[in-house]
Parts: structure tokens; C-alpha cells; sequence
């Protein structure tokens, strides 16, 4: 890390004024942008070939496999012996060498080099070319969407870096982003912040930091002075401070001595990423806590968590018991085949005179039709799209809340925020607009508005404030009694910092008696210094300056009425006498700061007092006795400060409260400012319910709080243990609770709630860190989009299990039903691949990419213990699966008995009851079924159609369309590889039209279930 000195000799004075733009730009030339090296990825083609380690994908290539083996014992006995012993020699030698990732792959070239073999011989295997091809297509289509995702989470990653950070260039203080701080900025450090680079500390005020990310250690580490020449450096140097790190209390400045990858964290980052340090040791000196901790934190801070959410958890859960079910089902089969193979005498061994080697074949070939009827009854039983229809729903989800101001930092809040029944908010910023003014002023005993009536006071003289009157006290005490500042962007003034306080210098900045004497806050400050400072806190409710006026040391207070009266014993006069503070005056205050309050203001008071002359003006002496600074308060008189209401913010409350979620307005305002608030959004309209203080909250035992709770709307003056109590609380009583916040002291609240919803604009850095999703415009109104889109995700989860699983159990039940009634299915193995792996991949994309309904925020929030599968959905998925065993057996009955459909030659020899023209009409019907039944199972309940709003979602049914035209390319080429024929027109209009008969009976059941 670079001295301060070495910075002071290429930037002068950047260390005290800052850095013009000549210097910004020079800086950037010599040192680079602020950027960090990414983390690398994983290489694309790795994560492709990962897509081969499916159970299914395995299965499907091991059958492959043997049939292109029988395939070759008709070209060539010998070439089949060997490339049989071949197959066994790779698969026992996996087994034991335990490749595990590496099986698919020998698989999968072991089948290309059969393939190829039977070319040579003259005995193409087209159908094992062809599986072969389909898997690349099924994987190509699971790789495709994960790759979609995984972008989704690089193009969140890193609007999950974009930090505001304060810096004093050209002399005033500019917001920019992290990215453009250069090497010599001074860099304004507030409570809440975080450190955007590596720097030293020029200034200091009770700053405390947060260091765990380097150090592991979660103590605050309070930071002072670093020498001009000091070049020692590390996170337990007082005068360093490191990138990624947070400021939890009091305020300094710093001024950047490394960026981007010179910083720690970048070097740890290079680190990961397997490039070679250029030192032993990165900057910062030895290393503090252990190397693999630091580096995983460091990991952890650089990316977005993708651990499984508790959805995904427990739907592996039951796609594992689907699975289970499949396997049993299908090894059971295939010993009751095997059993009756050998009793027919279908599978045996060769006797006295027979050729062994026809008998051999004609077993072996028995054998694999055993093996394929097995895989299928695996295939359909296997949910193959269910982990990717979580996948998809999360993207989707992630993406639409990005877009509606919801930046996700954790990909578990997309699906808990749809489940909660509490939303705990703020009240400024978020319910209202924090657009704060000053609309009433009380001074010397009376009340008034900003600045009309001000002149008629006697405060103001010759345009400007009367030195020593309640008016140029408030002024001196709002400008130099503040660490928020002004920025001008784009015609218009922005607070940088605190909102109360950028309302104070707004107010100064409109008065005509304070642009008069042509002053600024700026100049203010210059003029009175600080020497001394004690920030605001939800305990104290004030902050305390000690500033220089005229060459005294004065303390300057500004906080919270009821905190500044209480130490009041006098106030200041219209004319600038010091009187007694008598309780007639003090209930006259005290009722105009009420009148204010609860005409849903703000209130803020203000008090002086003049310290000794003996007393120190260095903070080093003041801080030993900082409890006298507060002893002979006078006090100035208070402001009245209006923030209004959002515009959506009443209604977005209604919607609430239909959707079954609580609402609790969480604020520091006193409770007449809260009860006036909760009045106008609607929070204090049901029967019963109340608004507490933070004294009320805590004199009230947690079995007595949990009694009041369910009608408790309103916490006023709460401290941010409040927050956490209210949000443990209504977790015992099993609630799912979103909890807002935008201050440092928030952040235990924000982990401990189920979704912690941290404040875009107004929120600190550590209130961002701890949360779970940014609110990138504060508005209440998000959190509520929010909640639509994850009810809506899990939803769509929902619809597609129900496809899935409607189209599994039938095909299940018929596979099992099949040999006792004498039938078996025909399907080929690449026509299974066609049905259950790429198209229930596409009906996940299609079904997961449902807008969320409209009478989503109609219905109460979904229990914790609540099933996935719902009653409803069991019954639709139990009647239509019904409808689907029942025709299908009856049309292969009809077939195979009857007749029915005939015409052509016979398939082969594993379907000789059939023609091909019979299996591909049972092939498109069974695929026409799955088509339709997508549109049922848009509906989850029986009261809304599956056709409800088809039309308004084109992506579905260009899905839908893509299924039918691949069907129908299939049938007209696909030939021997796939073991059809084309078919007619008319054959295709009427498959199209019986088939649709599953939308009238889902409709009708839909119809009956509805009316019982």
C-alpha cells in the first residue's frame, strides 16, 4: 500500500481538497480503473459434457449400445463377440476405477466407434446413430437453458458491485460509481458505507469499520490518522482501510492509494483465479486468519449465492421417490418378462442338435427387448424436466423482478418472498416518497411556515439572520450539525447522505433570508469548523457537533423533540434572550411539535449551548469528556419536515391485505406522525388494530407481544432491536416475514428475516450486504410486484410437476399394464427420447414462462409445511391420467386386435403384431396428447380454465407449435430411424381433432369438480 507522502507527490494537496479532473484522468492513465479481474468460469464445454451424467442419458446410451451390438451379430459374429466383450471390459473397468463423470463420455464415444463399425460392415445401426444425436439435442437443450441462467446471474453479479461512493473532486463533494474511483481521491466515509478501494485514513471521527471479510473477526476495529510517511500496512493498521470493507459507525475520510486488482481483495481474487502473485505476500503486509477462510469469503463476497433453495430441495425430494418408484417398477417387470421368457421357452439355451448360435441370438435379441421395455418404463417414470423447470422459473422470475426495480442478491428470496405473510416496512423512502421539505418552523415559542413570516419576527435584519436569534441558531446548527452535502445533477440539487438532513440545507438554500448575506452551507462550514462529533443513534435519538463559532467552542444538537426537550431547562427568545424553560412554555412547544406530527410531518428540534472558554477545541481532549457536552442545553426550536405519501403505496396496501399478508409500519417518527401515516394508507382500518412505541414494544414480555402481534400495524420510535424482536416473534408464531431496512443498525434484522429488502437509494452498504433483495427504487409498490412474481414462479413450478407427473403416471400404468393384457407399447427408444426428454424440457420452458395471474394476490400465502402438490392438482392429475390409460390401451387393444389403422408392413420384429403405419398413428397421438394437455395444465384449480389468456403468452404457444412441427418432421423423414411412415393430411387433421378431446373432458371435469 502506497504512502500517503507517495500520493501527496504525484496529486498535491489530494490529500486535503481532493483531486481535479486533470488529475482524475492522469490517475486512471498511471493505475487503471477500480475494476476487478472476474472470477473464472467454468469452461462452456465442460459444463456441456456435464450435461451427460444423467441417470436418464446414461441408460438411454447403455441401450444404445447393446442394440448396436445385436445390430452387429448379423453382419458379423465374430466383430459382435468382440465389440460386446469391448463393452463389458469399458463398463467393468468404470466400475472399478470408479470414472464416474468420465462414463457417458467412454460411453458415448464407445457407441460412435460401433456405429462406425457397423458402417464398415455393411449393417448400419441407424437407430443407434440416431440416439446418439437426439442425446446431443437433449443435452444441447438443458445446457442452453443453464447457460441462459448462468448469464442472468453474471449480469446480476455485477449490478451487485454497483456502489455510490462520495468523493471531493474540483472542490465539492460528487457521487460516482466504485468503478471510477482513482488512486488519490478523497473519499468521504459515513456509518453505513463501504470501503470502495484501499486507502489511508486522513480523517477521523470515532471510525469504526468492519474487517471480517479480511480477518474473520467480527469486533469492529476503530480506525485513526495514518503518518504521511507511514507505510506499514495491514488490516490491523489503524490509519488502512481495505476495499469491500464496512464503516459501522462515525465518519471519516480516506484517500485511495491502490484499485482494482492491486488492492487485497483483488489480489486475493487473482488468487482464486490461479494467476501468480507478483509478491509473497499481498498488499496489506502478513497474512491475518487462515488463507482458505479469507479466500472463501472473499469468493463469497465477488459472487451470488446458487445453493439450492428449499423449493428445489424438496422438489429432489420428489422427483428422487418418482425415480425410486420407475426403477422398482421396471426391475420388477423385467424379472416377470425374464420369468415368462423362460417358461415359453423364449429365452433358453441351445439343445441336443440345434444351431447354438441361431438360439443364442434369438435369446440375446429376447433379452434386449426385456432390457428396452425396462428402460421404458424408466424413461417415462424418470421426471427428467423437473430440476430444469426450477431452473428456468428462477431465471425467469430473477429477470422480470430485476426489471421491476427488485435486484435479487440470493436466488432463494425469488421464491420465499412469494410466500410471505408479514411485510415489516419502513415508512420513509419507502411508503412515502423522500421528497422531504421543511413545511413549519417553531421559534421562540411560535409556530410558522418555511420562510413566509419569518421577516415579521424580528430575526431577520437587513435580509439576513439577526446573529444570536433562535433563526441563525437553527441555521448554524442545521448546516454545520450535518454530514450531508448537496450535488447538483443534471439542473437539479441531490442530497449526498442523510435525507432529514439534505431536507435542512434544501431549506437553507430557498431562504431568501440566508441567500441574502450570500452564504452557503459550505461556506458555514468553513466558517464555523467542526472540532467534535457524536452521530446519531436509536438509543441517543440525536446527534451532537461541537463546532467554533467565533472562536468558542459551541455544541450544536439536533435529534428527536421528546430527546431534546428532555435535557432542555432553557430556550432562546424572539430576540435572542435566554428564558427560563417554564412547563407553559414547554406544553406550548410541545403542542405545536404534536399539531405537526400529527399532520404527518416530521419533527425535529434543535439546541446550543456555549462550552467554558478553558475547553479543549481538539477531539483528542474533547472525547474523554464528551458526557459534559450536553449539560446546559438552550433550546433553538424545531422544523416540521413532509414527506409525501407515495402515489401507489395506499393501494399497493389493499393489495396486501387481499393476498392474506400483514402489513407493519416500522418507523422512528413519533407516534402521531406514525397513526397519521397509518390513517391515510388504510393500516389502522380493521377493527382492532393499534400502533405501539418502542417503550410500549419492549415494556410487554414476548408471550404478551405475541398475543398483540396479529393486530399490532404500527411500531413508532423503534430502535433497530425492535425490528429484530418483531421479526423472531412472528417467526415462532410461523410466519414467513419480509423485513425492510436502510441503515448499518438494520443489517441483523435484514439476515434474520426470511427476505431481508434493503433500500436501493437510500440504503447503506451494509444494509445492502445483509439483505437478500435491493429495492432499487425504495418503493413499497416493489415489494409488493415481488410477491406477485414468486407466487407466480411457484406456480409455474406447479403447473409443469402437474404435466409432468399426469404425463409419467399414465405412461407408467400403461407400460405396467401392458404385458398383463398382452400388449406392449411401441416405442422405439428414440421415440421415448423424443416424448420424455426433449419435450417435457420444452413444456418446462413453455409452462414456467407464465405471467402470474391476476387472482394470485387473491388467494392467502402458501403455508412452510404446505405440499407442493396441492389436492387440486392430484385430482387433475388422477382424472386425466385416466382419460390417458384408457384411450391409449383401448387404441392399442384396437390395433392389435381389431385391426384398426392397418395397412403397410410389419415394423420389425420386436412390434410383429403391428404395422408401421399402426405405430406411428399410436406415436403422434400419444405426443398430440402431450401438446394438448400443456393448455390443461395451465390450470391448477378447478375454477379457471386451462384456455384462460392462451393468447397472452406467445412464448407458450410458440413452444406448443415448435413440439407439433418437430412431430410432424419426424413422421414425414424420420423413416427407419425412427420407425415410422408419413402420414396424410386427413390422417393429421383427424389426430389433431380426437386428440383435442382431452381439452373438452379436462373442461368438463373441470366443470363438475367446480359445482360439487
Amino acid at each position: 500500500m502506497r504512502s500517503l507522502r507517495a500520493v501527496s507527490e504525484l496529486f498535491p494537496n489530494a490529500t486535503e481538497t481532493g483531486l481535479t479532473d486533470a488529475q482524475v484522468a492522469d490517475a486512471r492513465a498511471r493505475f487503471g480503473a477500480n475494476r476487478l479481474t472476474p472470477l473464472p468460469h467454468e469452461p462452456v464445454w465442460k459444463k456441456f459434457l456435464e450435461k451427460f451424467d444423467e441417470p436418464i442419458i446414461k441408460i438411454l446410451l447403455a441401450a444404445s449400445l447393446l442394440k448396436i451390438v445385436v445390430d452387429l451379430f448379423d453382419a458379423s459374429a465374430l466383430a459382435g463377440g468382440l465389440a460386446l466383450g469391448a463393452v463389458l471390459a469399458v463398463l467393468v473397468g468404470a466400475a472399478v476405477a470408479k470414472l464416474g463423470d468420465w462414463v457417458p463420455s467412454v460411453l458415448f464415444g464407445l457407441a460412435a466407434a460401433l456405429v462406425g463399425l457397423s458402417v464398415a460392415l455393411g449393417q448400419p445401426s441407424y437407430e443407434g446413430l440416431a440416439v446418439m444425436v437426439a442425446v446431443v439435442l437433449a443435452t444441447g437443450v438443458a445446457f442452453f437453458s443453464e447457460y441462459r441462467s448462468d448469464k442472468e446471474f453474471e449480469k446480476l453479479n455485477a449490478a451487485k458491485d454497483s456502489v455510490r461512493v462520495k468523493v471531493q473532486r474540483n472542490g465539492g463533494v460528487q457521487t460516482i460509481a466504485l468503478e471510477d474511483v482513482v488512486v488519490g481521491d478523497l473519499v468521504r466515509l459515513e456509518m453505513g458505507d463501504e470501503i470502495p478501494a484501499d486507502g489511508r485514513v486522513v480523517k477521523a471521527n470515532e471510525l469504526f469499520l468492519d474487517q471480517s471479510l479480511m480477518t474473520g473477526e467480527s469486533e469492529p476495529v476503530r480506525k485513526a490518522l495514518s503518518g504521511p510517511d507511514e507505510i506499514s500496512d495491514g488490516p490491523e493498521q489503524p490509519g488502512c482501510v481495505f476495499r469491500a470493507t464496512q464503516v459501522v459507525d462515525g465518519v471519516g475520510q480516506m484517500t485511495v492509494t491502490n484499485v482494482g486488482d492491486d488492492t487485497m481483495i483483488g489480489q486475493i481474487a487473482r488468487r482464486l483465479g490461479g494467476e501468480p502473485e507478483e509478491e509473497s505476500t499481498p498488499a496489506g503486509g502478513a497474512e491475518t486468519g487462515a488463507p482458505e477462510s479469507r479466500e472463501a469469503r472473499v469468493q463469497q463476497k465477488l459472487t451470488i449465492s446458487k445453493a439450492s433453495t428449499p423449493l428445489q430441495e424438496k422438489l429432489e425430494v420428489l422427483a428422487g421417490l418418482i425415480s425410486k418408484i420407475g426403477y422398482i417398477a421396471a426391475v420388477a417387470i423385467f424379472v416377470a418378462l425374464l420369468v415368462q421368457g423362460l417358461w415359453t421357452g423364449e429365452v433358453r439355451l441351445p439343445g441336443p442338435g440345434e444351431d447354438a448360435g441361431k438360439v443364442l441370438l434369438a435369446s440375446v435379441r429376447a433379452l434386449l427387448a426385456y432390457f428396452v421395455y425396462m428402460v421404458i418404463i424408466v424413461v417415462v417414470a424418470v421426471p427428467e424436466g423437473l430440476p430444469m423447470s426450477v431452473t428456468v422459473s428462477l431465471a425467469i422470475a430473477w429477470r422480470k423482478m430485476s426489471k421491476a426495480n427488485s435486484l435479487v442478491r440470493q436466488l432463494v428470496a425469488c421464491e420465499t418472498i412469494g410466500s410471505a405473510t408479514v411485510i415489516c416496512s419502513d415508512k420513509t423512502g419507502t411508503l412515502t416518497q423522500n421528497k422531504m421539505t421543511v413545511s413549519r418552523v417553531g421559534l421562540g415559542g411560535a409556530a410558522f411556515g418555511p420562510d413566509p413570516g419569518l421577516a415579521h419576527t424580528g430575526m431577520v435584519a437587513g435580509g439576513g439572520a439577526n446573529p444570536g436569534s433562535p433563526l441563525w441558531w437553527l441555521i448554524v446548527n442545521a448546516a454545520s450539525n450535518s454530514t450531508a452535502s448537496l450535488e447538483e445533477k443534471n439542473g437539479k440539487l441531490m442530497t449526498v447522505g442523510n435525507s432529514t438532513e439534505g431536507a435542512l440545507l434544501n431549506w437553507l438554500g430557498a431562504g431568501a433570508w440566508f441567500r441574502a448575506e450570500g452564504l452557503s452551507y459550505v461556506a458555514l462550514r468553513q466558517r464555523h469548523p467542526v472540532l467534535y462529533q457524536v452521530h446519531f443513534s436509536s438509543d441517543r435519538k440525536r446527534m451532537t457537533t461541537v463546532a467554533q463559532v467565533d472562536g468558542r467552542a459551541v455544541v450544536l444538537v439536533k435529534g428527536a423533540p421528546e430527546a431534546i426537550l428532555a435535557e432542555c431547562h432553557k430556550y432562546l427568545g424572539a430576540d435572542g434572550t435566554v428564558h427560563d424553560l417554564i412547563p407553559e412554555v414547554r406544553a406550548q412547544i410541545q403542542s405545536q411539535i404534536a399539531q405537526a406530527a400529527g399532520d404527518a410531518m416530521r419533527t425535529l428540534a434543535f439546541a446550543h449551548a456555549e462550552l467554558p472558554a478553558d475547553f479543549p477545541h481538539d477531539e483528542r481532549a474533547i472525547h474523554p469528556r464528551r458526557t459534559e457536552l450536553e449539560a446546559e442545553l438552550v433550546f433553538t426550536g424545531w422544523v416540521g419536515i413532509r414527506d409525501p405519501l407515495r402515489d401507489d403505496v395506499k393501494e399497493a396496501v389493499r393489495q396486501c391485505r387481499t393476498a392474506g399478508i400483514e402489513v407493519k409500519m416500522i418507523t422512528g417518527d413519533t407516534i402521531e406522525t406514525a397513526r397519521a401515516i397509518g390513517r391515510e394508507i388504510g393500516l389502522l382500518d380493521a377493527p382492532g388494530s393499534f400502533a405501539l412505541t418502542s417503550a410500549e414494544f419492549n415494556a410487554l414480555s414476548d408471550d404478551e407481544l405475541k398475543a398483540k402481534l396479529p393486530d399490532l400495524r404500527i411500531l413508532a420510535r423503534a430502535r433497530p432491536l425492535d425490528k429484530y424482536r418483531m421479526v423472531k416473534l412472528l417467526q415462532e408464531l410461523n410466519h414467513v416475514v419480509a423485513m425492510t431496512g436502510d441503515g448499518t443498525n438494520d443489517a441483523p434484522s435484514l439476515k434474520k428475516a426470511d427476505v431481508g429488502l434493503a433500500m436501493g437509494i437510500s440504503g447503506t452498504e451494509v444494509a445492502k450486504e445483509a439483505s437478500k433483495i435491493v429495492l432499487l427504487d425504495d418503493a413499497f409498490s416493489t415489494i409488493v410486484r415481488g410477491v406477485h412474481w414468486g407466487r407466480a414462479l411457484y406456480e409455474n413450478i406447479q403447473r409443469f410437476i402437474q404435466f409432468q407427473l399426469t404425463i409419467n403416471v399414465s405412461a407408467l400404468i400403461i407400460a405396467f399394464l401392458g404385458p398383463f393384457l398382452g400388449l406392449k407399447p411401441p416405442f422405439t427408444v428414440l421415440q421415448l427420447l423424443w416424448i420424455n426428454v426433449i419435450m417435457d424440457t420444452f413444456a418446462a420452458i413453455a409452462l414456467c414462462s407464465e405471467p402470474p395471474r391476476a387472482n394470485l394476490m387473491r388467494r392467502p400465502p402458501k403455508r412452510r409445511d404446505e405440499s407442493i402438490l396441492t389436492p387440486a392438482m392430484l385430482g387433475n392429475i388422477f382424472i386425466t391420467g385416466t382419460f390417458f390409460v384408457v384411450v391409449m390401451i383401448t387404441l392399442l387393444l384396437g390395433m392389435q386386435r381389431a385391426g384398426w389403422f392397418g395397412g403397410g408392413e410389419v415394423v420389425s420384429t420386436d412390434f410383429p403384431q403391428l404395422t408401421l403405419r399402426q405405430v406411428t398413428i399410436f406415436f403422434t397421438v400419444y405426443v398430440f396428447f402431450q401438446v394438448w394437455n400443456q393448455i390443461n395444465c395451465r390450470s391448477l384449480t378447478p375454477d379457471e380454465s386451462g384456455l384462460h389468456r392462451l393468447f397472452e403468452n406467445p412464448q407458450f404457444l410458440v413452444i406448443a407449435s415448435l413440439t407439433v412441427v418437430g412431430q410432424v418432421l419426424i413422421v414425414t423423414f424420420g423413416g427407419r430411424v425412427f420407425n415410422v411412415e408419413p402420414l396424410a393430411v386427413i390422417d393429421w387433421a383427424v389426430i389433431a381433432v380426437s386428440t383435442a378431446s382431452v381439452l373438452v373432458f379436462a373442461e368438463i371435469a373441470r366443470r363438475i369438480r367446480a359445482a360439487v
